[in-house]
């Protein structure tokens, strides 16, 4: 059983100390996926779909390569989805809580701010550039 939150946005947004916002960057950096959306959007012009955003994050979980067909190989409907369905109600919700990304729910459409961009580079400087 998932336990209920008070506040969502208590666990999300950047506090008024460094302290809080430091943690809040932990947070937002320690899921995979949320670093992949970032990822994604930093490697484009900083907007996608959220379709766009599962097919990569699964092609990439997936380690699969590019084929002739398919730009993402052979990766099944059922991941694609999987990952679309954590991204909708998790980790999308959780980077646009912390103003991170913005996203229209009408086009669901994924853009990286001037504040996510800030944290990837904090997440650069602990770990380096992504390859």
């Amino acid at each position: 059983m998932i336990p209920l939150l008070s506040s969502p946005e208590s666990l999300t947004a950047f506090g008024e100390t460094r302290a809080d916002a430091v943690d809040t960057a932990m947070d937002l950096l320690a899921d995979r996926r949320r670093r992949a959306v970032l990822d994604y959007l930093e490697e484009t012009d900083g907007t996608a779909t959220l379709t766009e955003l599962a097919v990569e994050i699964a092609a990439r979980e997936a380690r699969v390569e590019p084929n002739a067909i398919s730009d993402h190989g052979d990766v099944s409907a059922r991941d694609r989805r999987a990952v679309r369905i954590s991204l909708h109600h998790s980790h999308v919700p959780k980077l646009a809580n912390a103003d991170v990304i913005d996203y229209e729910t009408e086009t669901e459409t994924v853009t990286l701010t001037d504040r996510g961009r800030s944290l990837l580079s904090r997440r650069d400087a602990v770990q380096g550039p992504p390859r």
